[in-house]
């Protein structure tokens, strides 16, 4: 890879056209360089009066290299040792990523062509793609790699950069955080089930908590009461959000981290597993031009995932599709996304308020949870816009009985009422292992006849579902998809 020359000849010329450095700070830092073997923009950091952050945007345009993030970064031992520490610390460059064909090597002056020259003869046999990073971290680095990589199981920070990275490429959805007496237990949740990552010592956790909770703006010496944040990293070229959760126990703060990999791409509804049945019935009721479609689930059911792909198979550019997130869990091009904390905007209710000025024809609100949104939803639905919501419900008809208990009337939601749909996670059998997850199903369309009986007689018993769970997961069973000791893991003894 040969990395192209600025563009803007003068680099302090550059940060003043960009508004970063006054024309008085260039020549104080022009003095201070001919001091120095530094380059402008060091001596421009160790002044005070640039941030790493714009040194690296300025680096990344003017040499037309990407920008990686090394603060959550894991590199294992033999990809740091693959270069020498001399020749790491000469051209304050370390690789993070090697294979046979490839190289990837993180520097902190993509414009010094020796350091560049000396890589490529280090290894003549590869490709070699360079990413500017901030210098601080590859410093972090650096020690590590004059300490033989040993210390990287020691340093607390790095083993919480470790464990987030190896939950990031297991593909796990949580990580547990939980004090004992003596340790602390590390746990990642996997297609469902909880396994050990590790353990680690109660003083090392004290210093992995405090940049957990600094990251997700918690406050530090709060440990009595339960609090939550989120923050967003980036993580091996990808965008990762963490829903970080503490909750006070005997032996300390128990931590959930909930893992949202925002560059995953949105499946399809047959990528996810859908029986055709399923998916038809899935196409139907999301052709309807107005009215509320409710996905109900526990946490970690796919309720959202199921969402999105649904918003992937009605979105064109013919509609107005708009979201109202906390937070927002997928991209999509072409789909007005709002998130409730970065707008600050304080409820599902308000937000459901501001998007209808905006004229959607399709919404989807993150999660009903409140009376105040419940009710926002359905007037928004009765106004001649399809409506997609999550509730947190077990069944279709306790869905029902959700928005009653919220204070809501039968005639209040009926009337605009699509349908229910619920679903569960299984594992897919692989001859005697368990690999991925496929979604079982229950739902009800509310047709004319059906909302006539219900808002005559109130009974919501007599209603009868278009598909059962014992359906779903005996079809399951038929075609060998899965077996009923992951059933009963999934679904309990009930009706089994």
């Amino acid at each position: 890879m040969v990395l192209a020359s600025p563009t803007i000849r003068n680099f302090g010329e550059t940060l003043f056209n960009r508004g970063l450095l006054t024309k008085e700070q260039i020549s104080i830092v022009a003095k201070s360089q001919k001091k120095s073997n530094l380059l402008f923009g060091q001596v421009a950091l160790a002044l005070g009066f640039l941030k790493e952050d714009d040194l690296l945007k300025i680096l990344s345009e003017l040499y037309s290299i990407k920008i990686v993030s090394l603060e959550f970064f894991y590199i294992n031992k033999e990809t740091l040792m693959s270069i020498t520490n001399d020749i790491a610390g000469q051209c304050m460059s370390i690789p993070f990523f090697v294979n046979e064909e490839c190289v990837k090597i993180a520097i902190a002056d993509p414009g010094n062509l020796r350091a560049i020259d000396i890589i490529h003869m280090h290894f003549p046999h590869k490709k070699i793609e360079f990413f500017v990073a901030k210098e601080s971290e590859i410093l972090r680095f650096l020690e590590i790699m004059k300490c033989n990589a040993e210390n990287i199981e020691k340093d607390p920070l790095l083993l919480l950069n470790k464990i987030i990275f190896e939950a990031v490429e297991s593909k796990a959805s949580d990580i547990h955080f939980e004090p004992s007496e003596n340790l602390v237990r590390v746990r990642i949740r996997v297609d469902g089930v909880l396994r050990v990552l590790k353990t680690t010592d109660l003083d090392s956790w004290m210093r992995m908590k405090s940049k957990l909770k600094l990251i997700s703006s918690l406050n530090i010496a709060e440990n009595r009461r339960p609090q939550s944040g989120h923050t967003r990293i980036y993580l091996a070229g990808k965008t990762i959000d963490l829903r970080i959760s503490t909750h006070p126990s005997i032996f300390g703060e128990n931590f959930v981290v909930r893992i949202f990999n925002l560059s995953n791409g949105i499946n399809s509804l047959l990528e996810l597993g859908f029986s055709s049945r399923d998916f038809l019935w899935l196409k139907w009721v999301i052709s309807f031009p107005y009215g509320i479609f409710l996905i109900v689930g526990p946490t970690g059911s796919g309720k959202t995932t199921t969402l999105y792909s649904l918003l992937k198979e009605i979105n064109s550019l013919s509609i107005n599709i708009m979201t109202l997130e906390d937070p927002i869990e997928y991209q999509v091009e072409g789909i007005k996304q709002l998130d409730l904390r970065e707008e600050g905007i304080l409820s599902y209710a308000d937000g459901i308020r501001s998007i209808l000025r905006q004229d959607p024809d399709v919404m989807l609100v993150g999660e009903i949870r409140d009376e105040a949104t419940a009710a926002s939803a359905v007037r928004a639905s009765l106004t001649g816009r399809l409506v997609l919501a999550t509730l947190h419900a077990a069944t279709p008809f306790e869905g029902i009985r959700r928005l009653l208990d919220l204070g809501l009337r039968l005639s209040d939601f009926v009337p605009s009422l699509i349908g229910i749909f619920s679903q569960r996670l299984v594992r897919r059998l692989y001859g005697d292992s368990y690999r991925e997850r496929f979604p079982l199903t229950e739902y009800i369309y509310f047709s004319e006849e059906l909302k006539k009986d219900l808002l005559t007689n109130g009974d919501v018993s007599k209603c009868k579902l278009d598909k059962t769970f014992q359906d779903s997961y005996q079809e399951a069973l038929d075609n060998n998809l899965t077996d009923q000791k992951e059933i009963m893991r999934v679904f309990g003894n009930a009706d089994i």
